[in-house]
């Protein structure tokens, strides 16, 4: 029996969008407050100025950010055709689309951070504007060591990958019990890895016989037989090692003899621990299927796209 999801109540909407203004109200409240009464005396009127400029500062490039994001996340990295491959025009532009949301979530923490930080490192000594820089820079630093856990563009893969498909012909019901999936080659040099290392994604169905991948541009099926060895490896070029993450290498036989190697990546996960998480379930379950054994995908490890 599949799980049932809980959507929140129109009322648990409001009352957290209200939370939400409610904090933000009291911090600037706050912020005002502490500024007017920790400022140096001679300039108590400067550091409110300074204060509240760096709120305007922080909320503008905070929403400059919220919006490419948004764009980026509704357009499928400005993708607006599925009829034919999109993955590799699409990383290289969500390459740069990343630099921009990153630069502008950043600097807008930063100024955030910098209203209120500020006022402390006057206070402890130094000039205005070092006072005022120094925030914004960790704050740049910490958003960076963040999104190496946090991953942003989980949405977005999930909608390229449904997109594309749907536009193959693969329907809702077909996707049933498929887990997202992303290829890439293990010996591959870095000179390949600009932008996501992903060479090409869809959706994998661990079927009775049969391992079958469906992706935005390479479809194929792999049977037992064909399957010489299941290995676990990390990455230690990738960031995904800070994770712990141990990609699942397929070895698969070829009709000349040869051996293909084609590591497999979870896709749409929110954080480095959901793509560990599912990369552990989907490696258990291709090991069971191997061996003949039951297994069970769980709802987590499959992250079907909705239409």
């Amino acid at each position: 029996m599949e799980p049932t999801s809980k959507r929140p109540s129109k009322l648990r909407i409001i009352l957290m969008w209200l939370l939400i203004v409610g904090v933000i109200v009291f911090w600037v409240v706050f912020g005002l407050w502490w500024n007017y009464n920790r400022m140096p005396a001679q300039e108590p009127a400067g550091g409110i100025v300074r204060f509240i400029g760096s709120l305007v500062f922080g909320g503008f490039f905070l929403g400059l950010g919220g919006l490419w994001y948004l764009a980026a996340i509704l357009t499928g990295s400005f993708t607006f055709s599925y009829k034919r491959p999109v993955w590799r025009a699409a990383k290289v532009k969500l390459y740069f689309v990343n630099l921009v949301v990153m630069v502008l979530l950043a600097l807008g923490v930063g100024f955030v951070f910098a209203a209120f930080a500020g006022p402390v490192l006057l206070r402890l000594g130094l000039d205005v504007g070092l006072a005022h820089l120094l925030p914004v820079m960790f704050m740049i630093v910490a958003v960076q060591m963040v999104s190496l856990w946090v991953l942003i563009w989980s949405p977005l893969e999930r909608r390229i990958i449904r997109k594309r498909l749907k536009a193959m012909g693969i329907t809702r019901e077909q996707l049933h019990g498929a887990v997202l999936v992303g290829l890439s080659n293990p010996a591959s040099g870095f000179a390949k890895r600009f932008g996501m290392i992903e060479e090409d994604v869809g959706a994998m169905w661990v079927g009775p016989d049969v391992l079958v991948y469906r992706g935005d541009g390479e479809q194929f099926g792999i049977g037992r037989e064909q399957l010489a060895q299941l290995e676990r490896r990390a990455d230690n070029r990738s960031a995904s090692v800070l994770g712990g993450i141990a990609h699942i290498i397929l070895h698969v036989s070829l009709s000349d003899g040869s051996i293909r190697q084609i590591r497999l990546h979870t896709e749409g996960h929110w954080t480095m621990g959901g793509k560990r998480r599912a990369l552990d379930a989907l490696a258990e379950a291709i090991a069971k299927w191997h061996a003949q054994t039951p297994y069970l995908l769980t709802a987590e490890t499959r992250r079907t796209p909705r239409f």
